[in-house]
């Protein structure tokens, strides 16, 4: 999150003061350094908000960056970037357009995190099964396709 602030802060030239003043005081400026140093790993909601108002970006984008996006199931191992906010809406547009990615994520979202990472190995599974047979086969020069 604090690459996430940074960058906004960047480009909108805004002081960590600025921040508190836009925040109508509701985050201090010593908190800002804070989250930029990374120091602060789980602000509250009130701070995010306040945060949020202070950059001048949505909430909803901000508590994205916070969470990643995604849930991870604790002692799954993982690497995972978080989505830039540009693709992770075009993602929930193409989820929006279709019933049945829909009706999908819905099923996803009920699901326990252990039955998440499990759903989530299978579909790396399947993916990969899906660019093996997608890859010409070297030995006899052949396509698999």
């Amino acid at each position: 999150m604090s690459n996430y602030v940074k960058r906004v802060m960047q480009e909108k030239g805004l002081t960590q003061r600025d921040v508190e003043a836009r925040s109508g005081d509701k985050i201090t400026d010593g908190y800002v350094a804070d989250i930029l140093r990374g120091a602060s790993k789980n602000p509250s909601v009130e701070k995010l908000i306040a945060l949020a108002r202070g950059i001048g970006v949505d909430p909803h984008e901000l508590f994205a960056v916070a969470c990643s996006a995604f849930e991870i199931a604790p002692g799954e191992p993982h690497r995972v970037e978080p989505l830039d906010t540009v693709r992770f809406l075009e993602i929930m547009q193409i989820v929006a357009e279709s019933p049945d990615l829909t009706e999908i994520v819905q099923g996803v979202i009920k699901l326990s995190p252990g039955e998440r990472a499990l759903l989530q190995k299978l579909l790396t599974s399947l993916n990969e099964r899906e660019q093996e047979s997608l890859t010409p086969n070297r030995r006899d020069g052949t396509d698999n396709r």
